[in-house]
């Protein structure tokens, strides 16, 4: 395998970092019949709030679903200051900053739930931004991202 085509991926997954609470992702291999990316907020859940089993300050309300076994790009932004996506479990961490795209590639082999940070340290509680990412297995890829996400339209 090249370089270019581990580069490429076979799904591509972009994150934009903000300041605020909320992370938006897209999922710009899926479109919508109005050409518009799937695209969601992923929240993190209050301290005060998390259900049993959920780890407190890592969990997010809506959890970046990709398929087991399977090369992944993503692409990091920033809208306002410097981000770092990052999840030590999966051996990534991609520095985002404001007016630039970066970009790495991964391959998740196993099924389970992988948990990073933001490491950049911009802001209250910003360093402890949570990034959760849950593998899949590839037969119930499909069902989980229809269910879990919906198109909505780029604003601003």
């Amino acid at each position: 395998m090249g370089v270019e085509s581990f580069l490429r991926g076979n799904l591509q997954v972009q994150f934009g970092g903000r300041r605020a609470s909320t992370q938006p992702y897209e999922y710009s291999d899926y479109n919508s019949s109005d050409e518009q990316s799937l695209t969601f907020d992923s929240y993190t859940i209050p301290e005060d709030d998390p259900e049993l089993g959920q780890s407190r300050l890592l969990e997010v309300d809506n959890r970046v679903v990709v398929p087991a076994k399977t090369h992944l790009r993503i692409i990091v932004t920033s809208a306002d200051v410097p981000h770092s996506w990052a999840v030590p479990s999966s051996g990534v961490k991609c520095d985002a900053v404001p007016g630039r795209s970066n970009q790495t590639s991964i391959s998740v082999q196993r099924e389970g739930v992988y948990y990073g940070q933001c490491s950049e340290i911009r802001g209250t509680n910003h360093a402890s931004t949570p990034i959760v990412v849950e593998a899949v297995p590839r037969k119930d890829y499909g069902s989980r991202v229809s269910n879990q996400l919906i198109p909505q339209t780029g604003e601003a």
